[in-house]
Order: C-alpha cells, then structure tokens, then sequence
C-alpha cells in the first residue's frame, strides 16, 4: 500500500521535513533535482548527444527543473534551458539556482524557441506542479497545446502541468506526459479523473520527506492475493448460495452478474426476475420474484443489474433484504432505492459517477472535485462504496483505497455487472471490505488476460468472465 496525499498535506509534510533536518528549501530543491535527473536518465536513457529541452517556469516546479538542466549539463549531455513565465515572479529558491547558473540562458522569441521544442528529441517540463489552482490560458496554454501537438518524449515534474494536484482534471490544457517523476509523495491528483491519460508511466521518487499520515491508499492489484481455499470434502453450499434480483426488461445484466460469481468460485446462484422467467445459462437456477419471496437461504444478494424501470415489487425487495442483514451487493438501477436518511449494515454500493451524482443529488463536476469527501460521508451511514472509473475509488469507514485497472476496455456495457458479480462470489466468506478489494483485482487480472486475445476496443464484459479461471489457474 502507497500512501496518497491532498496538497495542503503534503505542503506540512515538506515544511515539517525542512524543520526536522534542519535545510533550506532550497537544499530539498536540489535534492529533488538530482534524482529527478537520475529518474530521466533511467527511464528515457538518452545518448550524450541527443537534444534535451528543459522548460523551467518560474516557480518551485521549475526550480526543480533548473536543477536538472545542471545535473545533466555535468554530466554532459546536451541540454537546453527555455525560462518561461514572468521572471520578475521568481520564487525565491528558483532565483538562487537561476542565479547561479554557468550556462547562459537564451533570450529567443517563442518561434525561435518552438523549432528547439520540434528539434528535441527529449524535453523535461516544470511549467507547473502542485501550485496550480486555476485554468491555464495566454502563452503558457499556447505552448503546451505546441508540445502536445508534435507528440515530444516528455518527462514531468512531480505532476504534468495543467493537471489540478487534488482533483487530476484537466485545468483547461495539460501535458502529455510519456513518464512522469513524482516528488516524495502520490497526491491525489496523480491518480484521479483524467491522470491516467496524461502521466504516462508514473514514478514514486524518494527526496527524504519525512512519512506523512493519510488514511487514503493506492493499491496495485497485481499486487493482491485473490487465491480461493477449496475442499475435497465439501459440496455447492459450501461455497455459498446468492441471489441475483435483476429485471426481465434486461436480462442480460443479472445473468453476467450470476453467472461471473459462478466462475469465481460461487457454489449456486438463483437469478430472480419480476415477471417472466428467462433461462439463459445451463448452470443459474431461475425464478420469479414475489411479495413472499423468503431470502433467509442466501449467503448474500446482488441487487439491481439491469433494474432500469421502477416498480413496487422492487422497493419492497430491497426493503426486505435489507432488514434481514445479509450481504448486499446494490448495482446499477437498484441504487436509486437506497434510503440515506437511515444507517445501514453490510451494504456495498458500486455507482459510477453518473449514479452517485443521482443518488446524492449533487452535480458530478463537483463530486469529481473531491469525491472522497462525499463517500466518507456515505460511510458514516454505513454504505461500502466502489465508485467505478479510471481510478476505482473504495470507501470505508475508516479507510480509502484507491485502484486502477488502468485498461480501457472495461469501458463496455456489462463491465460493472461482472464486478458486481465477483464481489458476491467474495463476500461469502469474506469481509466486505477485503472482498470488494480482492474482486476487483479478479476482474482487473480477468480483463488483463481478456486484453491479450480481444485488443482493448474488442473487449466486451463476457470476455472478462470467460477468462476468470486464468486468474487462478496461473498462480499454480
């Protein structure tokens, strides 16, 4: 687990970490540089000759980038400084090195410096870092437009610039970066909304920081354990009985969702529809739903794949299922029956942000701004969250686990009822919190090996499912 951080943490960590080693700022920029430059070389490995274009601004980030512009001039490589910005705005630990550097910067009109962006062969970028707070515009936006535009080798400092440091949007315009070196400590931004398309590959750098606290984690999946115990003398309830309560309008979401628990590991699973009973696979049992449904039987209950329409018989359900503490795993249309002026007790919700924003009745553009505010606030009542997208959000009481499956051909239709799906499967003997963990890194592996055969644009949601049994035949 990697600890991640909002900017208002990280700024106190930095200041605690000048106190406690008793430097300057300007020797945690220097340290900063130097494995920056370390970072560049390993990752980009360029030859001594080989154009490098570093673009310094005139705050912290680009002190950072000063520094790595003298590093690499030591070392002889063949590097160029471009200052941008307004220098009669430079930060004081900036000036210090800008000052004393023994290579003259060139004073060149932006054409001048644009046939240096097209000629580099690398270029490092410390326009902006984890001080931007507002949209970028004029000449700076110009020029990133520019190094976007003509698909540069780019290296980032701590964050791509124009990224927003806690939020990972776009502010107006941003830089693809292809490798991004982060200083000390993942911050929010690194990861959420739009970060994956534009960090490339991402690194954690040790500058010295002192460990900060945070109660909001990264977790690789690759990196979690999803081995399930089977034994010789069991049988199908051994491995737990679910309900899967669906709608006969569309029935193919709640059969993803069955029959996906059932390759994970689930010993039986009855699919419940409102009105009439579809039999799709050989291996789900079917039924009709009733106002005397008994779900005593159940291990647990995945609720709402495929529920689009509203109707009595399905409030009631979930008010029942509810009351009986079981397990319950609420999906896609069956998150709208959710009561949030009441606490609630083994309940996992799995929204996308589209689902949340309804549910809360808050605009998505302002849960994207902070959206582990609004699940904390979900987790006091007593809901388990998975909010879905690029990077995959999980909330509980205490904690907040952040995971990317970083492929997009989970951007499909069924994607989510296979997860939910998993989950079920998971949760039979599992804690909630450690079943939601270890299901999405089934899935995610799942699809990882579904990528392989069907491309990410083929991927289609019963890949993930016909390629389950990869995730545990390959750790034999």
């Amino acid at each position: 687990m990697v600890k991640v951080f909002y900017v208002e943490e990280v700024r106190k960590i930095e200041e605690l970490t000048l106190e406690h080693k008793q430097i300057t700022n300007k020797e945690l920029m220097y340290q900063a540089g130097y494995v920056l430059a370390k970072d560049f070389l390993s990752r980009m490995m360029p030859n001594v000759t080989d154009e490098i274009l570093v673009i310094a601004n005139t705050g912290n980030n680009g002190g950072d980038a000063l520094v790595v512009f003298q590093e690499l001039k030591k070392l002889g490589y063949n590097a160029k400084l471009y200052v941008v910005g307004n220098k009669e705005k430079m930060s004081d630990s900036f000036r210090y090195y800008y000052d004393n550097l023994e290579t003259k910067v060139e004073n060149k009109s932006y054409n001048q410096w644009l046939k240096e962006i097209k000629n580099a062969k690398y270029i490092i970028e410390g326009i902006f870092g984890i001080g931007l707070n507002k949209e970028i515009s004029g000449d700076l936006k110009l020029l990133i437009n520019d190094l976007n535009k003509f698909n540069k080798n780019v290296y980032s400092i701590d964050i791509p610039s124009g990224i927003n440091p806690d939020t990972g949007e776009v502010m107006g315009v941003a830089v693809k970066a292809k490798f991004t070196g982060v200083l000390g400590v993942l911050k929010l931004g690194n990861l959420l909304n739009d970060a994956l398309d534009y960090h490339g590959e991402l690194k954690v750098l040790d500058i010295g920081l002192l460990e900060g606290y945070s109660d909001i984690y990264y977790l690789d999946y690759k990196d979690i354990d999803v081995s399930r115990i089977r034994l010789h003398n069991s049988h199908k309830y051994t491995y737990g009985k679910n309900a899967f309560i669906g709608s006969s309008n569309m029935p193919g979401a709640i059969n993803l969702s069955a029959m996906a628990a059932l390759r994970s590991g689930l010993g039986l699973a009855e699919v419940l529809y409102d009105e009439e009973i579809y039999r799709h696979s050989l291996e789900l049992i079917y039924k009709k739903l009733n106002k005397d449904q008994d779900f005593s039987s159940y291990d647990v209950i995945v609720f709402g794949p495929g529920l689009t329409e509203e109707k009595d018989i399905y409030k009631e359900t979930f008010d029942k299922i509810e009351k009986s503490s079981k397990k319950i795993v609420l999906d896609a249309g069956g998150i709208k029956y959710l009561n949030l002026k009441q606490k609630h007790k083994n309940l996992l919700i799995t929204p996308h942000l589209n689902e949340l924003s309804q549910l809360l009745k808050i605009e998505r553009e302002l849960i994207k701004k902070n959206p582990v505010l609004y699940l904390r606030d979900l987790a006091n009542k007593g809901i388990i969250t998975l909010l879905k997208g690029p990077t995959t959000i999980i909330q509980e009481q205490r904690y907040t686990y952040l995971m990317q499956a970083k492929n997009t051909g989970l951007a499909t239709a069924g994607s989510g009822d296979v997860l939910a799906g998993i989950i079920s499967a998971f949760l039979v003997d599992e804690t909630m919190i450690n079943a939601t963990v270890k299901a999405f890194s089934t899935h995610a592996k799942a699809a990882d090996y579904a990528r392989k055969r069907r491309s990410e644009v083929s991927l289609i949601a019963s890949d993930i499912i016909d390629n389950l049994y990869k995730v545990w035949l390959n750790k034999r």
